[in-house]
């Protein structure tokens, strides 16, 4: 299992990249493990985001496409970036890149 403090450093450091406006922690139940933004959005993003790891994983499951590594949402706003882990799920939200 990896430590709070773990935890705060890969949050340090993604939050440190161009663009990141947050970056959430959260367990595979949509509990939020660690996060830079504030309570309410952590906990509705938390749990929306994990709920759609299950069901991205079950689709690349039926579909027989190996395992589920990486998605992104693309907004108007812009991204989301979804990593699932074996225990948790790294959610970094990111602003659109100005042309």
């Amino acid at each position: 299992m990896i430590s709070q403090k773990q935890f705060q450093s890969t949050l340090k450091k993604l939050a440190g990249f161009d663009g990141v406006r947050g970056v959430i922690i959260t367990n595979k139940e949509g509990l939020p493990i660690s996060s830079d933004i504030e309570t309410d959005k952590t906990e509705s993003v938390a749990a929306l985001v994990s709920a759609l790891v299950g069901k991205a994983t079950q689709a690349v499951e039926q579909l027989e496409e190996g395992d589920l590594n990486f998605f992104t949402i693309d907004t108007t706003k812009g991204e989301i970036l979804v990593a699932p882990e074996n225990d948790f799920i790294v959610i970094v939200l990111k602003d659109k890149k100005k042309k």
